[in-house]
């Protein structure tokens, strides 16, 4: 398929379309012009060019929040406190974490239905087309793939919402006007509409490499929901958990026996203009040089976004030897005279291509990047303290991806941390806490995304086999099944190219790791473990731990930053920089006496927030929709 043609929605559409976000709006008939206008296969496959538009604005699309603060592919992971938006104020970074949500909020751009219409226009005119059996089959699958898509975003916000089988009329008003479907109706029909697809969509969708919704697409949203669906009534004791588990079991397996190669190098699927054939690619999001670009990679090193891990999300890297850094021997950052050089050493590859490793050059910041100064000149006389992690980075990574660090302009950072408040900061690769996140770092566009309005066309992956390692992982625990023959299909073949030794689960008991959350048993703690690392960025974050109802373990504890060596804070920190003090330590905060000195991640930010309330496991329904509908009622507590 042209990469012009999926994002661009169709003039075909609009027509039957609107921009108005209002609670089940609907629109005056087009009889006339549906019927002139749904007949041959090529209507339907314009039609649908319009309903790729769901994966637009972020790639993880369904895990948009209530926030203007966030509005990027991580934000899931912010809300979960994997991550911190210091582009803001202490109180606006995380909403969820200080209280900030209330039915009051224009939440519109979730509590919709117009898109569900959209789809239904469709639907009800397969039927009624010159299609044979065949294709009227794929088109109602894909079809459905599409509103399962979405309604999976409502039932993950919001619990039961209105399940709309049908375009809703103006006489409509018992739908109009109706009380929201239970949450079992919702997730009934959304499995019902998956496995109905699965069974009747085209196996290659339109064509081989054509990057169109096919059966591995279905198979692939039926293990994110099911997965979900499945723990959710588990850990939240709602019963009927097994179907869904037992669902996710089945797809995610016959993907893995699809796609049993995944890609040498993690950092490539997030830093590739192209994934055509990508190993373990199931659909992406297509971008072309001057017709359709991307600001992500673009903002990730801009002022505008500043989004960094914070000491915990760090430590939970494991090891090189497979162990956590509160066991292992070879973690070097314990103690009051532990530097963050000492807490990168020996650590999981992913943490360094997620979370910048520390170095220091011999240069200033903002020499513009050149062929010729690009090598030696960076860490000639320096110590091997300041230039290891530049060697370390230049040696496991490929020309693509190289170090010290490239602005967007194209200039070098000389030092990493770039604190804000240090007197050398420079540049818009910073932020208060040290440990800056990126994900999107190459080399090889630069041109594309310098000054000027340029952006880059950098790939981005929707669905890939990774991410079904990691469900096939989790689910198979869930069901008491999980084995060291399990391990080594998924994890341990995402540990060998992050350069960690295998996970042996004989070895995983309660003394693992002393620091897990002593609420989750060990080895879930660990497959969980694995699922951050794997995925971190892409957002997954906080429908995970509200899944597992441990969104208060997460979203309570203090955001802190690094710590460096006594003789150079003057040279990393500046005014405003706020330290970790003794009488911070607080185990409700899971600040303990070996944070003492840790820079606090935002710079007015001294306490972790007001604390997660048992209904934020749901989202409120916008105040404006209860008024329209009387029959709607809230979710408990949000009144």
């Amino acid at each position: 398929m042209k990469k012009n043609i999926i994002y661009l929605a169709s003039a075909f559409l609009l027509s039957f379309t609107g921009c108005n976000n209002d609670y089940l709006e609907y629109f005056p008939k087009t009889e006339l012009t549906e019927e002139t206008a749904f007949v041959t296969y090529e209507n339907f496959k314009t039609y649908t060019w319009g309903l790729y538009s769901i994966f637009q604005n972020s790639v993880m699309r369904q895990y948009l929040q209530p926030d203007a603060a966030v509005n990027t592919v991580v934000e899931g992971d912010v809300y979960a406190n994997y991550l911190y938006n210091s582009n803001s104020t202490n109180t606006q970074h995380n909403n969820w974490q200080w209280d900030n949500i209330t039915s009051t909020m224009n939440m519109d751009d979730s509590w919709n239905f117009d898109y569900i219409r959209r789809v239904n226009i469709m639907l009800r005119n397969i039927d009624k087309s010159e299609m044979n059996e065949t294709d009227k089959e794929h088109w109602r699958s894909v079809g459905l793939f599409f509103r399962a898509y979405r309604y999976y975003d409502l039932l993950a916000r919001y619990g039961g919402v209105p399940w709309l089988e049908d375009v809703v009329g103006d006489e409509d008003e018992d739908i109009l006007y109706g009380k929201r479907s239970s949450r079992d109706e919702v997730a009934g029909n959304i499995l019902r509409d998956l496995q109905y697809a699965e069974g009747h969509i085209k196996e290659n969708g339109e064509g081989v490499n054509t990057n169109t919704i096919n059966r591995d697409c279905v198979r692939a949203l039926l293990s994110r929901f099911c997965l979900f669906e499945g723990t959710w009534r588990k850990y939240h004791a709602l019963g009927g958990s097994e179907t869904y588990l037992s669902e996710c079991e089945r797809v995610s397996k016959s993907l893995l026996d699809a796609y049993p190669s995944i890609a040498a190098n993690y950092v490539d699927l997030w830093s590739s203009d192209n994934l055509s054939g990508f190993p373990g690619v199931i659909l992406y999001k297509q971008f072309e040089n001057d017709l359709i670009m991307t600001t992500f990679p673009r903002a990730e090193r801009g002022g505008s976004q500043k989004y960094g891990m914070h000491a915990r999300t760090v430590g939970r890297y494991l090891c090189q030897d497979g162990k956590p850094i509160s066991t292992s021997s070879l973690y070097k950052g314990k103690g009051a005279d532990a530097t963050v050089n000492d807490e990168f050493y020996n650590r999981d590859h992913r943490l360094y291509w997620r979370c910048i490793p520390p170095y220091r050059t011999n240069k200033t910041n903002g020499n513009p990047v050149t062929e010729d100064n690009k090598n030696s000149w960076w860490t000639e006389g320096m110590d091997e303290k300041d230039r290891y992690f530049i060697d370390y980075m230049n040696k496991i990574n490929d020309a693509d991806h190289q170090f010290p660090l490239y602005t967007w302009q194209p200039q070098f950072l000389s030092r990493v941390p770039m604190i804000q408040t240090s007197p050398n900061s420079w540049g818009p690769m910073r932020n208060y806490g040290g440990y800056y996140f990126y994900m999107f770092y190459t080399t090889y566009n630069e041109a594309a995304i310098q000054a000027g309005g340029q952006k880059a066309v950098t790939d981005m992956p929707i669905f890939h086999i990774e991410e079904i390692m990691l469900n096939y992982a989790e689910v198979m625990y869930e069901q008491n099944k999980f084995s060291q023959a399990i391990a080594d299909l998924t994890i341990n073949k995402l540990r060998t190219r992050a350069n960690v030794a295998p996970m042996v689960v004989s070895a995983i008991n309660a003394s693992f790791d002393p620091d897990r959350d002593p609420q989750v048993e060990p080895l879930v703690w660990e497959i969980r473990r694995e699922r951050m690392a794997e995925l971190m960025g892409e957002g997954f974050g906080f429908y995970d731990i509200r899944r597992w109802k441990r969104a208060d373990y997460f979203i309570n504890q203090r955001p802190l930053g690094v710590r460096v060596a006594a003789d150079e804070v003057g040279e990393y920190f500046g005014a405003g920089s706020v330290f970790v003090q003794a009488s911070d330590v607080n185990a409700a905060a899971s600040v303990t006496s070996d944070d003492i000195g840790r820079v606090v991640c935002v710079g007015d930010y001294v306490s972790q927030g007001k604390g997660w309330k048992d209904y934020f496991y749901l989202n409120p329904i916008p105040k404006t929709q209860l008024i329209l509908n009387t029959n709607l009622e809230q979710n408990p507590g949000w009144n």
